[in-house]
């Protein structure tokens, strides 16, 4: 449980959602084969997003097809990371095949 005082400043952040230490073992580290049960990418509840399921499907298709024509992809160098607590993610990847 966590309490916050009265009048305190909260600012939610979206690109936190996911990342509970509590709820996933090492959450910053990318991991195709984690159990994601209960992440948040898709909503929740009412909020649940209608293209779940096309997104899920699109992602499948393309990264098999990547892998598929480009068998020796691999990481060519340090990945850079956007330096913003809004964005979360690589701002650059260098690949090489």
């Amino acid at each position: 449980d966590f309490e916050l005082p009265q009048g305190s400043f909260v600012m939610p952040i979206i690109a936190s959602a996911n990342r509970d230490e509590a709820r996933f073992e090492e959450p910053d580290r990318f991991d195709v084969h984690r159990n994601a049960q209960g992440h948040l990418a898709f909503g929740l509840g009412n909020h649940f997003c209608l293209g779940t399921a096309l997104a899920r499907l699109e992602a499948k298709v393309v990264l098999e097809n990547i892998l598929e024509r480009l068998p020796n992809l691999r990481l060519a160098g340090d990945v850079s990371r956007h330096g913003s607590f809004l964005v979360r993610g690589p701002s650059a990847l260098p690949l090489h095949f």
